[in-house]
């Protein structure tokens, strides 16, 4: 199945946000944005084998096919300019997604956007995916973003417990990638609350995924404050888009800056 999702109002997408979930997520997390952002601004996300609409595919194993997976699904976005937003494991498979198109395409994104995530080059304690439940319902605690009832019900457990382990397993097996840094900005997006990871380390290394421009902004919020009810952060990502395409977005009818 292709891993593409669309959202669009109209046909007046001047430029796409291609989202990628965090850890255990699915596309349908960023369905709400198409409501949210300008008609101009497209709202498209990847759905992995394993999860939301694909749950009864094997959930992938292999870092390097499911990037060609997703580098070939994507390709009807291009024509038009792409930034890239990943969302904590998201973003790290979205700078893998740009390399990976960079060397097979000569494509760059307009620009990324890095939200709640830890940088590439930072590799997860190995012991993550063999954790116990137990462990692993910890570390779905302290992200949050799910409530203490569905942690207590165990029929759910089973369901998204060995989706997170797969995809730690697949982040666990990442080989460090020495590879030259993109040539877009790169955003960092980070919850005030987040507790999960280190806002200096994080700034500092996803600074060096770039030779075109940083910043970092933070927002209310804890890991999951991308999908938390507040503007701040939608309205950042419209300003960096826009940023990103010389002004274009606003200068688009119906853009607005809130």
């Amino acid at each position: 199945m292709n891993a593409l999702r669309l959202w669009c109002k109209s046909d007046e997408v001047r430029m796409w946000v291609l989202c990628l979930p965090p850890g255990g997520g699915s596309a349908q997390q960023f369905r709400s944005w198409s409501d949210r952002l300008p008609p101009v601004l497209g709202v498209a996300a990847v759905e992995l084998p394993g999860h939301g609409s694909r749950s009864d595919e094997p959930a992938p194993t292999d870092l390097d096919a499911l990037l060609d997976e997703l580098a070939a699904d994507v390709v009807p976005l291009l024509g038009r300019p792409v930034m890239l937003f990943g969302h904590s494991m998201g973003a790290v498979l979205a700078v893998d997604l740009a390399r990976k198109l960079r060397a097979a395409r000569g494509w760059r994104p307009a620009a990324l956007a890095a939200a709640a995530s830890e940088p590439p080059d930072r590799p997860l304690p190995a012991g993550l995916c063999t954790a116990s439940d137990e462990e692993l319902t910890g570390l779905l605690h302290a992200w949050g973003g799910t409530s203490g009832e569905l942690l207590a019900d165990r029929r759910y457990l089973a369901e998204v417990l060995p989706v997170v382990r797969a995809d730690l397993a697949l982040m666990t097996g990442r080989a460090h990638r020495d590879e030259a840094p993109l040539d877009c900005p790169v955003h960092t997006y980070l919850g005030e609350d987040d507790t999960t990871v280190d806002a200096k380390e994080a700034a500092e290394g996803w600074a060096r995924q770039t030779r075109a421009g940083h910043t970092v902004r933070t927002f209310p919020g804890g890991h999951f404050f991308p999908h938390e009810p507040q503007e701040q952060m939608l309205t950042a990502l419209v300003e960096d888009a826009d940023a990103a395409v010389d002004g274009r977005l606003r200068a688009a009818e119906g853009v607005t800056h809130g």
